[in-house]
């Protein structure tokens, strides 16, 4: 009968802590750093909710979203508003009572602080500006768009360059 913990002890490797003096590094994490480019955005491509395929305006260029990431400090200063609110609510002692709508408008707002400018959206018989107003609208009155849009600010990989 073999001791599993012998065995184990004899097989596995230790690997040396970097250290001053030794700093060869297999990875240099800084390369994944995706603060500033989540900042300064990425370019959504709008699909159709049905099809996948990408909406597309008269002159053939994709309908567009450039969304700004989780880890930009939109985001988070949205983020921070919001769980500021609640807290402020909760020390005065009152029940915080949280509601499916309370956390889906709350979501709504940092989608919107996210939302920086858009190419080729129109609703409502016109294209329309990209302010927050419109930006609040579009994603209230279009719910595949606000899912789109919704699930790439939080895929760091549309923020790391490749």
């Amino acid at each position: 009968m073999t001791d599993v913990a012998a065995v184990g002890a004899a097989t596995s490797t230790t690997r040396t802590p970097a250290s001053p003096t030794n700093r060869n590094l297999d990875m240099d994490l800084s390369t994944l750093d995706t603060t500033a480019s989540a900042e300064a955005g990425a370019k959504m491509e709008v699909v159709h909710p049905t099809t996948g395929a990408v909406l597309v305006q008269s002159d053939g260029k994709p309908i567009s979203v450039m969304l700004a990431g989780e880890d930009s400090d939109r985001y988070r200063k949205a983020d921070r508003r919001i769980s500021n609110r609640r807290l402020a609510t909760a020390s005065t002692g009152r029940r915080v009572r949280a509601t499916a709508e309370g956390i889906e408008a709350d979501r709504l707002e940092v989608l919107v602080a996210c939302t920086i400018s858009w190419e080729g959206i129109g609703f409502d018989g016109g294209e329309k500006e990209c302010t927050p107003e419109n930006a609040r609208e579009a994603y209230k009155k279009l719910p595949w768009l606000r899912e789109q849009a919704d699930a790439f600010i939080v895929d760091r990989a549309n923020f790391l360059k490749a």
